[in-house]
């Protein structure tokens, strides 16, 4: 058992609130076990023994409401100061990532340097004084700092990347993408798309094809993928089968009674759809969903089982045929309570291991609604997730990328402050050059082209409701174009 305990203002111990709170392994993995708030402390157990991390959304001040982690830690009696080990853990992994990407020598003057000594300082009196108020205190600045200096330090970082990997060639027009909603067609849409994407994602979603058993709805995605080939736009599709929250017909979840039942009818779903776009397709996202046991108890077996099917079932006929699978969870948070889960490497590591062959990885990154695995996390810990899929043989493609323009609620944290339109468009901007920057990401996609009642998270299209284009389209149309040619040698210092 470990505890933590944080003070109010008036020196008070208080747990606050606990959101979204989760125990992580050595191995950076979610893992299953009890949180509580008892006599004003955060209660952790869990049934294996040896040391454990916490992480939860906490209000770490100008950086933002974000999902945060402590160090791992032996357990104890003895509570730990809930704001010292926040911070313990970010000064430790600005010094490892500076480490990994070979930023250890960078000038003391740099911003992101002298934002981490200054919290290493104040990290430092939170440990020595004897005050528990007084070390909680100055555990909060340091967190403050430590969050700041690794952000610049991962911007930095990626702006390295990124004029590196495009020094001599460009990247290519479908590095940049968006989504569509089907059901919304009207011309000045698809004269926007055309205009500024060459890689559009199309969804398939089996609760609007087929909301009822065996009545089939194909107009709306029919345009959407004639009108794409015909102005040469490059199409991904799918997921073919959604096993997320509310992913499946109503009929279908009415009716699955086995993992038997459901890949029969997955089949004969699969089947129509496949017969029916064919190679029409640049790129079929099987499914997504498929790891986490959200909606349906599956065994790891039968998930491999359910993925070769879907993947037999798109290249018969044509083995040529590009296909993905999607993480829609990619921080695991799942794995806390849902039995036989699947953590997301493992899941691609057994994929592989299967025999089965993938063109690339999908990963779903919206933050900043009350969704699971939706939790805003800022972009340091934006840029280690996409470490972790460094050595995952297929490529990456961030297939569901997205952040809200207005506020929504208060479930899922914040950046920086309330989201806005502005601050949608920075995060946008950064987010997505930061991913590119990476050698193994082949493409982004952000999560909605405009408004509507089904965007996730809600106000995280580019164009209002009202088609009204938002700050964040402008900005990643500028960077689009700046990517639309080399960088040629970097600049020689003055």
């Amino acid at each position: 058992m470990i505890r933590f305990v944080s003070y109010d203002t008036d020196g008070r111990a208080q747990a606050g609130p606990l959101r979204n709170a989760v125990l992580i392994d050595k191995d950076e993995v979610v893992t299953p076990g009890r949180i509580k708030v008892r006599d004003g402390h955060i209660v952790c157990e869990r049934r294996a023994s040896g040391a454990m991390a916490l992480g939860l959304r906490f209000d770490a001040g100008r950086p933002g409401d974000l999902a945060l982690r402590t160090c791992l830690l032996p357990q104890r009696e003895d509570p730990y100061i809930l704001t010292v080990e926040l911070a313990r853990h970010r000064i430790g992994t600005f010094v490892f990532k500076a480490e990994e990407w070979g930023m250890i020598d960078l000038d003391e003057s740099h911003p992101a340097m002298k934002m981490w000594n200054e919290a290493r300082h104040l990290f430092t009196q939170a440990m020595v004084t004897s005050d528990p108020v007084q070390a909680d205190k100055a555990g909060r600045q340091s967190l403050e700092l430590a969050i700041a200096a690794s952000e610049r330090l991962a911007v930095a970082h990626s702006e390295i990347l990124l004029r590196r990997r495009f020094k001599s060639k460009p990247a290519p027009s479908t590095a940049i993408g968006v989504r569509i909603e089907p059901s919304r067609r009207g011309e000045a849409l698809k004269e926007l798309a055309h205009r500024h994407f060459r890689l559009l994602a199309v969804p398939l979603r089996w609760s609007s094809l087929c909301p009822s058993e065996g009545a089939y709805r194909w107009d709306d995605t029919d345009d959407w993928i004639a009108w794409a080939e015909d102005h040469g736009c490059r199409v991904i599709s799918g997921p073919l089968i959604d096993l997320g929250r509310r992913g499946l017909p109503g009929w279908v979840s009415s009716k699955v009674a086995s993992y038997e039942h459901l890949r029969d009818l997955a089949y004969e779903h699969v089947e129509a759809v496949v017969a029916r776009y064919g190679d029409h397709i640049g790129m079929w996202s099987l499914g997504t969903g498929l790891n986490t046991n959200t909606t349906m108890s599956l065994e790891p077996r039968e998930m491999i089982d359910l993925v070769r099917m879907l993947s037999l079932r798109v290249r018969e006929g044509r083995r040529g045929r590009r296909v993905l699978i999607e993480l829609e969870q990619p921080w695991s948070e799942y794995l806390y309570s849902h039995a036989h889960a699947v953590g997301p490497l493992a899941f691609v590591e057994q994929i592989m291991q299967a025999g089965v062959r993938l063109d690339a990885v999908g990963l779903s990154v919206r933050m900043g609604d009350d969704g699971h695995g939706r939790t805003v996390r800022d972009l340091m810990e934006l840029s280690r997730l996409l470490d972790r899929f460094v050595h995952v043989d297929p490529r990456i493609i961030v297939t569901d990328l997205g952040v809200p323009s207005e506020a929504v609620g208060d479930t899922g944290g914040r950046w920086r402050g309330d989201w806005t339109a502005e601050r949608q468009a920075q995060w946008a901007s950064i987010a997505v050059a930061m991913m590119l920057s990476k050698p193994h990401v082949e493409s982004v996609l952000w999560t909605d082209l405009f408004d509507h009642p089904e965007t996730r998270p809600p106000h995280a299209g580019l164009i209002a409701g009202d088609g009204t284009a938002k700050e964040a389209i402008k900005r990643l149309i500028t960077l689009r174009k700046k990517l639309s040619k080399p960088f040629g040698p970097a600049p020689e210092a003055a």
